[in-house]
């Protein structure tokens, strides 16, 4: 027994310790004679009761010192088990009995769970008799009635262990925690007996319990009510008892514990590694990203070292579209000059290139672009507007999952709204010194980048350099698959994506963000799951995996991946094209130095010794190596691999194989996804910029020597023409990606822009020329004059009319009373005489030129003279070639101010030019005798040959004041 635990008994009388014990009987009161416990010890009895002079004294000071016993001090860690009774249940055990005791514990909890008034004064009782009650030590709970206790006065008994035997014997389980317990029997008894022992010393108690008292004292406790217990009794126990029974079925069905539940003796309290364990940190799929910030001024992303530095390009691909071999020769050419002459070859941390390719369904940035390309005049018009929103709805219906129609002709695929997406990273991971030849990282990536994209230039293939939004925006959809935070339809997805990544001007004298501004943290919005077993993470619920490409067993051969090249057979299409959806190609390239190279071919020769077949194919393949590398092919290493993701397990299964069995066709082997060692980290070593070639057995084991040549012939910059990038006019190609160009445009034009659609009847040619006439007026606004046959036009008069056109529908015929007038704007040439200008109407790109050095003034503004002038010859030559023929330069030259002189005198007359009145101008000049005969006969002619436009049916519908329109729909 340690010394905290000792027993000792203090003598009040005397004040001396007790030296010898004889045997005497104590008895307990009435209420303790009612409990389960033995109520009656025999014990030695010490000797000096015969000094007190009486039993009745004897006995006083026995109880006395009994209470003095309830000081146990014990070590507050060593308690009885959690979940027993209180001491309460065990004063009620001494007195009405267990069964009382159970159900008066179990009235009141009910009582207070039920919100019914407690008592005041039994509540007060229970709080100042809880104070007075100490914690045993487990020893207690060793054997049926061991129960120590310590002197008040602090002073240690030599006294044997058994004197305590006169306590009378407790369960283990009765006894709990000191604060828990509101009273205990033996400070019962002092009660009783405090006001024949009056102590006036004040009680002092330490961490442990032991209290300190120089001089004994007494404890003013007040009596223990039972006004609680009494009135628990008097109510009626059947209602009580079912509306316990009603609550805790009401508990029960909420899934919330019942009010005791926490004295079960099984459950453990929560201990210091629990709640040490909320504040670990878990590993994170983000600690593994290697995107840190966007620094704008260096157009390149910080990665995690904090030296190292990432530029991200978008390429426009090449069309391969009836392109003949040669030419796709000689563009394969200048790609692998341009990958093995852009990179310094480094020993340490070499350049690495990244190729990233993918079908999109998302329009934001062509749409983006259409709206900023629509003209001045016609932007925010109804018309424009209408036409932009009909647009989306259009190419996001179009998009369809699965394809909108099967192409049973050409591709023999489904056809499907997208855009073929290509992307670019250029890095080289810093090691030691960030400074190259004194260049610091950011210089060396900037000159290795225009370098290579001059390159790219060469062959032919447009590059745009990422900024922080487009990289923020690629990425937020590659790890936010399903964002159904908004919505679940495809404009929610859209409306998120708009949310959570905005372009945002420099934020000026603005403080930045305390916590820093992650690239990486700031991509998630779902937290990432994995499954080691089955290799695959899941983005929003949804898995991905990648697959790896083992090796090819064939050379390939230009555009061998994505170019629309003949694969055998009628089908004419990309094998891209027959990848599964949302399929991202990663190729990664490591600008490996040659001489390193061809050390390890040297070292591969040395071990190929023997006769047999593997020492033999060895030996030969090093040798073609070598052959290559002296005709200018770079040996490199690389590495292929293929992104998947599918809605379900089972979708991603079946997309699984149809990509082996694609791949397969095409010659190229991948690993099997039950193959591949450690597919999570695979995932991850993939991504852009997260390859590090730095680490261990990296360029060992997971990348494989490649030819510069065989990297250029798959590289995803083979594809289809998507147009010059003006929406003027918008078409699709047969990947379904946008193909754009605009015959307004002079950068789209070589000369003046004729167009001749022809088709078998019900091919569409009517509602073609319907969709590029909306979309005319949708970015231009301009003056159409339409002239047809039948009516295939009157629908889209009304819909213009509808939204605030002008729609003059003419119908020409004799006795229609239908007129035009040709030269109603020649008057503009004398009001505004700064915009007269003597043009070439054969001459149309000088026109060009100067409508291109003016463009926010009108068009008519500029080359009405030369429109009329065009208008005069039809009129003279009838179209026919002899008579063109006929025309000199001379003759052009009077026409034009014929043209002029007529203006000015419809002008002061302010009326409307006529033909008439340019007829009547070309008389007046053949009639002047100051030029010469000849002239003035060709000049009379000419007016001849008008007057015929000025007489019957032509006069009627061309010699008279026309209506201004903004459409002209003829018939």
């Amino acid at each position: 027994m340690d010394k905290r635990s000792r027993p000792f008994m203090y003598c009040l009388v005397r004040k001396s310790r007790c030296t010898s014990i004889k045997s005497w009987k104590l008895t307990t009161n009435s209420k303790a004679a009612r409990s389960n416990t033995p109520q009656e010890r025999t014990m030695p009895m010490p000797t000096w009761i015969d000094h007190l002079g009486s039993a009745r004294s004897a006995l006083l000071y026995c109880v006395l010192s009994a209470g003095l016993l309830t000081g146990c001090s014990t070590n507050k860690e060593q308690m009885l088990p959690h979940g027993q009774n209180t001491m309460m249940d065990v004063w009620n055990q001494g007195t009405t009995g267990s069964a009382g005791s159970a159900s008066g514990r179990q009235l009141l909890d009910a009582r207070s769970e039920l919100r019914r008034p407690i008592d005041v004064r039994a509540t007060q009782a229970f709080q100042d008799s809880a104070a007075y009650t100490q914690p045993v030590q487990t020893t207690a709970q060793s054997g049926s009635c061991h129960v120590c206790v310590s002197a008040p006065c602090g002073l240690r008994s030599s006294t044997s262990p058994w004197l305590h035997h006169c306590v009378p014997s407790l369960s283990a389980c009765a006894i709990r925690h000191a604060w828990r317990a509101g009273r205990g029997l033996l400070m019962t008894l002092f009660q009783r007996f405090k006001s024949r022992a009056p102590l006036n010393s004040a009680t002092q108690t330490d961490i442990a319990g032991d209290p300190l008292l120089s001089e004994p004292s007494a404890v003013e406790l007040e009596q223990p009510e039972d006004d609680l217990v009494e009135d628990l009794k008097a109510s009626d126990q059947n209602d009580v008892d079912a509306a316990l029974e009603r609550y805790l079925k009401r508990l029960e069905d909420q899934g919330i514990p019942a009010p005791g539940d926490w004295r079960n003796p099984k459950q453990k309290p929560a201990t210091v590694g629990d709640v040490a364990a909320l504040y670990d940190v878990k590993p994170s799929f983000v600690d593994l990203l290697p995107w840190i910030e966007y620094l704008p001024v260096e157009q390149a992303m910080l990665l995690e070292d904090g030296k190292s530095l990432a530029a991200f390009f978008e390429l426009t691909p090449i069309g391969t579209e009836g392109r003949d071999p040669e030419w796709l020769r000689k563009v394969r050419d200048a790609l692998e000059n341009a990958l093995q002459n852009s990179f310094d070859e480094l020993d340490t941390s070499p350049w690495v290139v990244q190729f990233y390719a993918k079908d999109e369904t998302s329009w934001d940035d062509y749409l983006r672009n259409l709206r900023e390309y629509i003209r001045p005049q016609a932007k925010g018009s109804p018309f424009s507007e209408l036409y932009l929103d009909l647009f989306k709805h259009h190419l996001d219906a179009i998009a369809k999952p699965g394809g909108l129609f099967e192409d049973t002709t050409v591709s023999k695929l489904p056809w499907r709204g997208q855009q073929r997406r290509v992307r670019v990273v250029v890095y080289r991971r810093v090691v030691g010194d960030a400074a190259f030849r004194g260049q610091t990282p950011a210089m060396h990536l900037d000159n290795i980048c225009q370098r290579f994209t001059g390159g790219l230039a060469n062959a032919g293939i447009n590059s745009k350099r990422m900024d922080g939004y487009d990289i923020r925006h690629w990425l937020l959809q590659w790890f936010n698959p399903h964002p159904d935070h908004l919505g679940t339809t495809l404009k929610d997805f859209d409306r998120f994506f708009q949310l959570v990544n905005k372009r945002t001007e420099d934020a000026g004298e603005d403080l930045p963000l305390v916590t820093g501004d992650d690239f990486a943290q700031g991509l998630f919005y779902r937290e990432p799951k994995s499954d080691s077993q089955k290799g695959l993470w899941y983005f929003d619920g949804q898995p991905h995996r990648v697959i790896m490409l083992d090796r090819l067993r064939e050379a390939p051969k230009t555009g061998h991946l994505t170019g629309e090249t003949r694969k055998g057979g009628d089908a004419l299409h990309a094998l891209f094209d027959k990848l599964p959806e949302d399929t991202v190609l990663a190729i990664t390239l490591v600008i490996t130095p040659q001489d390193v190279l061809e050390a390890h071919l040297e070292k591969l020769a040395r071990k190929s010794v023997g006769d047999n077949q593997a020492s033999l194919l060895t030996r030969e393949a090093v040798n073609d190596a070598r052959k290559l590398i002296g005709r200018e092919h770079k040996l490199y290493r690389g590495s292929i691999a293929f992104y998947l993701k599918g809605n379900d397990e089972a979708q991603l299964t079946a997309r699984s194989m149809q990509l082996t069995n694609a791949l397969l066709g095409a010659g190229m082997e991948p690993v099997a996804s039950d193959d591949e060692v450690a597919p999570l980290n695979s995932y991850l070593r993939w991504l852009p910029g997260n390859f590090d070639v730095n680490q261990k057995r990296a360029m060992d084991w997971y990348v494989q020597m490649m030819l510069a040549q065989h990297v250029a012939n798959l590289c995803p910059v083979w594809g289809r023409s998507s147009g010059t990038g003006h929406p003027g006019i918008t078409l699709f190609n047969r990947g379904g990606a946008p193909l754009t160009f605009d015959p307004f445009n002079k950068l789209d034009r070589q000369m003046n822009a004729h167009m001749f659609l022809f088709g078998p009847t019900g091919a569409g040619k009517s509602a073609t020329l319907n969709n590029l006439l909306n979309q005319l007026i949708a970015v231009y606004a301009p003056r159409l004059f339409i002239v047809e046959a039948g009516n295939s036009f009157g629908l889209l008069g009304d819909f213009a009319k509808k939204l605030g056109l002008t729609v003059n529908r003419i119908k020409l015929a004799p006795n229609s009373g239908v007129s035009l007038a040709p030269f109603a704007d020649a008057i503009r040439l004398v009001n505004t005489p700064s915009q007269v200008k003597t043009l070439d109407a054969d001459d149309l790109e000088s026109s060009d030129e100067d409508m291109n050095a003016k463009p926010d003034e009108d068009d008519d503004e500029r080359d009405v003279l030369g429109e009329m002038e065009i208008v005069a010859r039809l009129m003279i030559t009838g179209g026919e070639e002899k008579e063109e023929a006929r025309l000199t330069r001379a003759d052009r030259s009077v026409i034009r101010q014929c043209i002029l002189a007529a203006a000015r005198i419809c002008s002061d007359a302010d009326r409307t030019v006529l033909t008439e009145d340019v007829r009547n101008a070309l008389r007046t000049a053949g009639e002047d005798t100051s030029i010469p005969e000849g002239r003035r006969n060709r000049m009379l002619e000419m007016a001849e040959a008008m007057d015929m436009f000025c007489m019957g049916a032509d006069g009627e519908m061309f010699n008279r004041t026309g209506t201004r329109a903004d459409f002209s729909y003829e018939t």
